[in-house]
């Protein structure tokens, strides 16, 4: 919601003189300002969470396809498999799949360890978003219009005078790529990157990813004023503990975001499993 208030002269004016295409458009020569607020709009907490439910397609490294219902809740995540290569499940397949889920709120354990897991990767995913405006040089390529207006195209490179923290960060060290920022609401809207050299990682395990991998996160704005990736792409090979092969082929998508009321595990579950009736009802052709 936007607030009026009386400025005075001074500020009304620098205000005025901000809004000026000469003011607007510094990003084009000095892009990591522009970068680093919206790398801040990433990380800021809202006022008051808002929870979603959500369609999830994964594309295999064998060609097949995954889909998952998800379901945010105070808790957790949690995802249930709706369809394999967009057929309905069998009943044997309805059944494992409600064994999975069940363990999760007959076995204390099992959902703290499902709870930890989603925590410790949040807090990863937040390390390497917020080394961002640091770790690389950006240079503006073009501005063009998304769904959201005006987006601003960069290339970036390694910043050879930036030193990570930790292993996990030091892949950003091999890593160039392009990174697009959507001007107004200052969100990141893609981010497509290629290893050019050989990296050491850690992110729980220790072992090197090879030159060559690449990956790509795009952000979709799913309902007004809130962004989430809709589409990441993972293609990476390399060595776990430098002696087990490591091959990362992933492609997923997101859509169909609703919003849905705060409710806890059990009831997502419970909401989870009238999803899945219904995705094979409709698919059977017994609804609309």
């Amino acid at each position: 919601m936007h607030r009026y208030i009386n400025l005075p002269f001074g500020a009304a004016l620098l205000i005025c003189l901000l809004a000026m295409p000469g003011f607007a458009q510094d990003w084009k020569s000095n892009p990591r300002d522009l970068i680093r607020k919206a790398i801040a709009n990433e990380e800021k907490e809202p006022a008051k969470p808002t929870y979603f439910t959500y369609r999830d397609l994964k594309r295999k490294k064998d060609g097949s396809t995954e889909t998952k219902q998800m379901m945010q809740t105070p808790q957790m995540v949690l995802g249930r498999i709706v369809a394999i290569d967009g057929k309905p499940l069998n009943d044997e397949q309805r059944k494992n799949e409600d064994a999975r889920l069940n363990r999760l709120t007959s076995n204390p354990d099992e959902l703290a360890k499902k709870k930890k897991e989603q925590q410790e990767d949040d807090a990863r995913a937040r390390k390497m978003v917020h080394a961002i405006p640091d770790a690389f040089n950006f240079q503006y390529v073009k501005t063009e219009q998304g769904p959201s207006g005006e987006v601003a195209v960069f290339n970036f490179t390694p910043n050879p005078n930036w030193n990570p923290a930790d292993r996990e960060l030091q892949v950003f060290t091999g890593m160039s790529g392009v990174l697009k920022i959507a001007v107004k609401p200052e969100r990141l809207a893609l981010m497509q990157a290629t290893l050019t050299k050989d990296v050491n990682f850690g992110w729980g395990i220790l072992g090197k990813l090879y030159q060559g991998g690449d990956f790509m996160i795009e952000q979709s704005e799913i309902a007004p004023g809130h962004w989430d990736v809709t589409h990441m792409k993972l293609h990476f090979t390399g060595k776990v503990l430098l002696v087990k092969s490591l091959n990362i082929q992933e492609d997923e998508q997101t859509s169909d975001y609703h919003i849905v009321q705060p409710m806890t595990v059990e009831q997502a579950l419970n909401r989870l499993r009238e999803v899945d009736s219904e995705y094979a009802k409709t698919a059977n052709g017994g609804g609309k």
